[in-house]
């Protein structure tokens, strides 16, 4: 049996119910805008094989968002100076930037003097001289402890004033300008786990990475 009131169809056989559309796929269907104050959701998971039909947020709601209310911004661009920094480098700096609510992205970097100098290389090996030889990059967000904390150095390699000639490597002398894209949560899912693959000596091109979970 079908009971059809004007744009609404009820199947009465599959207890699914059409708004807009004589064949409804789900519970309710609605073919077309919808409003509501508050939308619950009972048991909100996991997007189904066919890779829809996912809805999921912290609360068991969707919220609006209002830039008016919020204390922060969807985006925010923030520029984090440190002076007087090490010739190691930051190894962890918090940020106390909430990990729960925020995604934060190391999206540029700089070192640099305290005067301002751009005369800084590597020493390698802490061997005091400028021997043309570094360690890789070492600068990235990381959460620990419920914030986000920054590294900010180059392995096996300290920062060296080169404007000095010959230097001990006891100073305290750089800045590091860190810039960051901190992203705020409004639909969340579930934490993904870290992908890792041996490509074993190869290009890469032959081997196959495993999909995370979820895409």
């Amino acid at each position: 049996m079908i009971i059809v009131f004007t744009g609404l169809f009820m199947n009465a056989q599959n207890t699914k119910i059409g708004i807009n559309t004589a064949n409804p796929t789900e519970t309710l269907d609605v073919n077309g805008s919808s409003y509501t104050n508050s939308l619950y959701l009972r048991n909100p998971g996991e997007p189904d094989n066919s890779g829809g039909h996912f809805l999921a947020t912290s609360q068991n709601t969707l919220d609006i968002y209002d830039p008016t209310l919020e204390t922060s911004g969807l985006f925010n661009y923030i520029q984090l100076s440190l002076t007087g920094v090490p010739f190691t480098g930051l190894t962890d700096y918090d940020t106390k930037i909430d990990a729960s609510k925020f995604l934060v992205v190391v999206h540029n970097y700089s070192f640099r003097l305290n005067s301002g100098a751009t005369d800084v290389a590597l020493d390698y090996n802490s061997n005091g001289v400028n021997d043309n030889i570094q360690g890789s990059p070492n600068i990235n967000a990381f959460q620990s402890n419920g914030t986000w904390h920054i590294r900010a150095n180059f392995t096996n390699s300290k920062l060296l004033d080169y404007t000095t000639g010959n230097p001990d490597g006891t100073y305290n002398n750089f800045t590091i300008d860190l810039y960051l894209m901190a992203y705020k949560y409004l639909i969340t899912k579930q934490n993904i786990n870290d992908n890792t693959k041996d490509l074993g000596g190869t290009d890469g091109s032959s081997q196959l990475l495993s999909k995370p979970s979820g895409f």
